[in-house]
């Protein structure tokens, strides 16, 4: 990952509280999101391929880099 996951300004880890419609950054840039089936959001960097999952109650549940 070039640069931490973050929303806020602040980074992200895994059991961290992320609203599911906040939008997180990485690489500088907004990441793109989709709504999951288990009613989740999963987010992806365009740059550098992270993937950021949100669980349905909103706690970060995986950071895939």
């Amino acid at each position: 990952m070039d640069t931490p996951t973050t929303s806020y300004g602040y980074e992200l880890s895994i059991g961290d509280e992320a609203d599911r419609d906040d939008i997180p950054v990485c690489c500088g840039d907004d990441m793109a999101g989709k709504d999951t089936l288990r009613g989740g959001r999963d987010y992806t960097c365009g740059t550098c391929k992270t993937v950021l999952l949100i669980a349905a109650n909103g706690l970060v549940s995986d950071i895939n880099n």
